[in-house]
């Protein structure tokens, strides 16, 4: 078919039209490689009104503040370096659309959406039990650790509204448990808990109707096993507050262990994040303001990196990466302060600070 040749004057709105385009297109991408709508978020467990802040993540690893939305709980307040002695206190989904969020002096656990960019409240229900501390998420399942009173884990399923619905509370063994992390196994077949006060790990069999079996227990590889992260096919990481991290391949019910208390040199090892590759370790060392790396496998075996990776001082506890693992972000409790490191093979270069209110714990990124 004949086609008329453009003028010069179509030649030259066709030039600007695809040049309007490539910038935009370019623009995207600038945004997707640095970033883009990337956030951390930083719960403040006050009391009387807890509440979530987000910050968001620049290019350079750098925060900003954005807002802050409450949880319509109640948080503890200001209370030594580790308010809530747990991890996971605020967890985010793996699609970055909705946070949970523990309020442990009210006995509740809040749910908030992070759509679009806009972090709002949408529902909050009674957490089964007394002071939560810790929760899990897989899919649209929900545990939460009751860590005082009579101790258990309570289940629920998240609707489409973003409301938690209870399907069953298991109790802990007794004796003293002094729980501290909730953590389903990549498949969500399996929930993982540790308990710092009696040396244990509890593995806890998901039943298809998201109901948790009572748990089997067995003994930690190390002292006091508090934080629990997994890297490749389902290998357990946990960091342990006599000051080491020890690794375990799940086999049914049993952990069977792969490398045991490895130690960092360093005192209060509790918090642990683990990179993208599952790769590198990171463990907030409380007790001695410093931070560690260790060096994960192919095979889930672990060895020491560098036992002050970084020494900002204080008392670090909650850590977590950015999704691409450029950027370490770790809560300073006790000074009111959520520390920025740049993350490389190992080794972190720090970056700068900034304020949260004292006593905030948990804090999740993306």
């Amino acid at each position: 078919m004949f086609r008329k040749p453009l003028s010069l004057k179509g030649v030259a709105v066709f030039g600007l039209t695809l040049g309007l385009f490539m910038s935009l297109y370019a623009l995207n991408v600038s945004a997707q490689d640095t970033g883009g709508d990337n956030f951390v978020y930083v719960m403040t467990n006050e009391n009387p009104v807890n509440s979530v802040l987000q910050f968001r993540r620049a290019a350079d690893g750098s925060l900003s503040f954005v807002r802050e939305a409450v949880t319509a709980g109640s948080g503890t307040g200001a209370n030594g370096a580790d308010p809530l002695g747990s991890q996971d206190s605020l967890v985010l989904s793996g699609d970055g659309q909705i946070l949970l969020a523990a309020n442990a002096s009210s006995n509740e656990v809040s749910v908030l959406s992070a759509r679009n960019g806009q972090l709002t409240w949408l529902s909050k229900s009674s957490s089964g039990g007394t002071f939560p501390n810790s929760v899990a998420l897989s899919g649209d399942l929900v545990y939460v650790l009751n860590a005082q009173g009579t101790s258990n884990i309570t289940g629920f399923r998240l609707d489409t509204h973003g409301v938690l619905h209870w399907i069953a509370t298991v109790p802990l063994p007794a004796g003293r448990l002094s729980p501290n992390d909730v953590r389903f196994t990549s498949d969500g077949a399996h929930i993982l808990l540790t308990a710092s006060g009696s040396n244990q790990i509890l593995v806890f069999d998901v039943g298809d109707d998201g109901v948790a079996t009572a748990p089997s227990v067995q003994a930690s590889a190390g002292g006091a096993p508090f934080g629990i992260r997994f890297g490749h096919d389902g290998v357990a990481i946990v960091s342990e507050a006599a000051g080491s991290a020890s690794s375990y391949r799940l086999d049914d019910d049993t952990l069977d262990l792969i490398s045991g208390a490895v130690t960092d040199t360093q005192r209060a090892s509790c918090w642990i994040s683990i990179d993208r590759a599952a790769r590198t370790a990171y463990l907030s060392n409380t007790a001695s303001g410093t931070v560690s790396s260790f060096q994960i496998s192919g095979q889930g075996a672990l060895a020491l990196l560098d036992a002050v990776a970084a020494n900002p001082g204080g008392a670090p506890i909650d850590s977590a990466l950015s999704r691409d693992s450029r950027f370490l972000y770790v809560v300073e409790s006790a000074q009111g302060k959520a520390l920025i490191f740049r993350s490389r093979d190992g080794s972190l270069f720090p970056l700068g600070s900034v304020a949260v209110p004292l006593g905030s714990q948990g804090i999740a990124a993306q």
